[in-house]
């Protein structure tokens, strides 16, 4: 062997070793998130901002590389054809693209991509100068490509065709990603996803309806008065004139206990704090905002009538995002009871959505948005005990009704 092909042998080498540099760099740097690149940036870690430079201009970026291993490749296996070709002959040609070949795919592309896969940040960060160098030294070269390929790719890319970077539904599936990965718990998980469908759910969604409504009349006896406070469960109830439909008014316990604590004779008219009103189909969120505007806990939800569909309290959108909320005072009343693992008793006025996520269903609304109401929907008529309505293989019937109002379903899975 002659001091050429030494040469050539450490030639050889290193440009394995450049395609192995070339190789890792890509993958580490393209599999990077841009999420943990922000911690880096922000911890002051070396190189963090240098790979963000990189990663901003992508396109340059694998251009860069691309146009640096095949150089590096062309080169290494031109070198080694004239190496095998000087020592075994005619041979040596088919010996080199076989050899190279093994050599190239092993330690110049799979081993290097899978050790940068692994430690991705580690090496993308390491490499981050070098790469940036290389950008440099090959912009010429990149640049002439780049028009090319722009050129090319405009005619089969449109700028319709293009989509954003990160979407709610990829946020959605990092949470999920994180639960199953034990990053986040199931409530966090929940809470988060909580957060995306916060912003679709109207008033009418989380109301309590008027006839689950706590309220009482404005021309109510002190007995009268003393008797619903006893019963009621609540520290904030309407005050109506001549029906729910005339809300007057918000009595507060705070406000009655100061009455007494004074001496003064209660007086409802006197007691009776400013209404506020929201309609059905508000969104949930603008209502948020407006009573914490206006300081207020209680708002009395009206239809397009003008007449009361419900309340909503600050309790009930707050546990919109962080789930049911129990004090003390709570009646212990469960939305659904299981029976076994095929039959559970369900709460009428349980929300469909809320249906759907325990059961796994995709039932859809059509006129109302709880699950008795969907049972009503079907049947097209007021419903009484022992009436059934299958939907695929679940079975919703009719368990309890007081008169006209249904108390209690029964859900059954057949299997």
């Amino acid at each position: 062997m002659t001091s050429k092909n030494i040469i050539e042998l450490i030639i050889i080498i290193i440009g394995i070793g450049m395609s192995a540099f070339f190789s890792s760099s890509e993958t580490a740097m393209t599999s990077t998130s841009s999420l943990k690149l922000r911690q880096l940036e922000k911890n002051k870690v070396k190189n963090a901002s240098l790979l963000r430079k990189l990663l901003d201009d992508i396109k340059h970026l694998i251009t860069t590389i691309l146009v640096g291993n095949n150089i590096v490749n062309i080169v290494t296996t031109t070198v080694a054809t004239i190496f095998f070709t000087d020592i075994f002959g005619a041979k040596g040609a088919v010996l080199s693209a076989i050899v190279l070949t093994f050599l190239l795919l092993i330690f110049g592309e799979i081993t290097p991509k899978m050790i940068a896969q692994a430690k991705n940040e580690e090496v993308a960060l390491k490499f981050a100068k070098p790469i940036y160098i290389s950008t440099v030294i090959l912009k010429p070269i990149v640049m002439v490509l780049g028009l090319i390929t722009n050129s090319i790719t405009k005619a089969f890319v449109k700028d319709s065709d293009k989509t954003d970077i990160v979407t709610e539904e990829d946020i959605k599936t990092i949470v999920d990603v994180s639960e199953e990965q034990g990053v986040i718990n199931f409530e966090e998980s929940e809470m988060i996803n909580n957060v995306f469908e916060f912003g679709r759910r109207d008033v009418s969604d989380i109301m309590t309806a008027r006839t689950n409504m706590e309220a009482i009349g404005l021309d109510a006896t002190k007995e009268e008065l003393f008797k619903f406070l006893r019963e009621s469960k609540h520290s904030r109830i309407p005050i109506y004139g001549e029906s729910i439909d005339n809300i007057v008014g918000t009595l507060h316990m705070k406000d009655i206990v100061n009455f007494i604590a004074e001496g003064k004779e209660l007086d409802l008219k006197e007691l009776a704090r400013p209404t506020f009103y929201a309609y059905e189909n508000m969104d949930v969120f603008d209502l948020f905002k407006s009573m914490k505007q206006d300081n207020v806990s209680l708002a009395i939800v009206v239809d397009e009538y003008g007449g009361t569909s419900g309340l909503v309290s600050i309790e009930d959108i707050v546990e919109e995002l962080v789930g049911d909320i129990y004090d003390e005072y709570d009646p212990e009343e469960k939305e659904i009871i299981k029976i076994n693992d095929y039959e559970y008793l369900v709460n009428p006025s349980l929300h469909l959505n809320d249906f759907n996520d325990y059961f796994k269903t995709s039932l859809e609304e059509v006129k109302n948005d709880s699950i008795g109401g969907y049972l009503i929907d079907k049947l097209d008529r007021l419903p009484k005990e022992k009436d059934t309505v299958r939907v695929d293989k679940m079975v919703i019937s009719v368990e309890k009704m007081d008169r006209y109002k249904l108390n209690l379903l029964r859900i059954k899975f057949l299997h």
